[in-house]
């Protein structure tokens, strides 16, 4: 995770959640499709350093090494960045116990090292010393993210790889926003989204996480156009990258136990539930939790998710 509209303790504090995900979750998809699209375009058999900014708790890491790491050569790095200090030591923590877990793959993660830093300020980094860089739902989230564009685009070698995400739509906070309003309107609350003014805050045209539209709940965070593939494929071009291509990743992320799932969302530390719900009594939180578990479940246990991904060359 990186610096954003939230704090950087505010990630500190949700660490651990995130390392509790389940890896079937919601960036399973998306992280996949990122690492295919990258071996596809530069072969991870060449990389001689792969740099993934804003890790988390290393999610996509282990993706890489479990889908490819047979193919990564003995003597290339592998780090992790973030600007979470807690993101970081879970990553490391991940780190040293797959490193000595006696698995086929134990021998790669002895390559992964840990960084903590600002994705907007790669000075650790010389210019043209990486052959991959990639963002897992990061870029977009930045304060300036055509200043994090352009320190990647800066460390990339020639040939290089860049490939990132963001987010379109994520319907299982449109569940949350959805549960909190039913709830605000039985106790006689504004029954607009909590959220509808967050967008008056910003200048810019901002993305509409749960889909846009006259009924629209109004929950907006980041720059309009990460949100679309055009948009996205214009940010990677205006930062110098060349042959980019960029698509939207559709899939469901299926719950198979609506109530424990609610309950996890509704009281996580997440920074974008704490701003849907942190100033809920915990009696309301709870109703919160009833309604988001009924809204799943008219779902048929499914949530929506639609990723973009980007990806370029040097």
């Amino acid at each position: 995770m990186q610096p954003s509209h939230f704090q950087k303790c505010d990630w500190d504090s949700t660490a651990s959640e995130y390392s509790k995900l389940p890896k079937d979750g919601p960036l399973l998809v998306p992280c996949k499709r990122l690492l295919g699209a990258m071996h596809g375009t530069l072969s991870f058999a060449s990389a001689t350093t792969i740099i993934d900014i804003g890790c988390g708790p290393g999610t996509a890491v282990s993706f890489l090494i479990d889908g490819y790491g047979h193919d990564i050569p003995p003597q290339s790095r592998v780090i992790a960045t973030d600007y979470s200090t807690g993101m970081v030591e879970v990553t490391r923590s991940r780190v040293e116990t797959e490193r000595t877990s006696g698995k086929e793959n134990a021998k790669c993660w002895g390559q992964v090292e840990t960084m903590e830093l600002d994705a907007q300020d790669l000075s650790a980094f010389p210019s043209s010393s990486a052959s991959h860089i990639m963002g897992s739902l990061v870029y977009f989230m930045l304060p300036d993210p055509q200043k994090g564009l352009r320190e990647a685009y800066r460390v990339l070698r020639a040939g290089g790889v860049f490939a990132c995400t963001s987010w379109a739509r994520v319907q299982w906070m449109q569940f949350m926003d959805q549960a909190a309003q039913e709830v605000r309107r039985a106790a006689g609350s504004e029954s607009v989204s909590i959220l509808c003014w967050v967008s008056t805050i910003f200048k810019d045209e901002l993305i509409d996480m749960v889909g846009g539209g006259k009924h629209s709940t109004g929950m907006r965070f980041f720059p309009k156009q990460w949100g679309d593939v055009a948009g996205v494929k214009g940010e990677l071009e205006s930062a110098g990258f060349r042959d980019v291509h960029s698509e939207y990743i559709d899939f469901d992320w299926l719950v198979e136990d609506p109530e424990a799932f609610a309950e996890t969302m509704c009281k996580s530390s997440n920074p974008g539930t704490k701003m849907l719900l942190g100033d809920l009594s915990d009696e309301k939180l709870d109703r919160v939790v009833e309604s988001y578990t009924r809204i799943v479940k008219e779902h048929g246990n499914v949530c929506k998710g639609v990723a973009v991904l980007g990806i370029g060359t040097k």
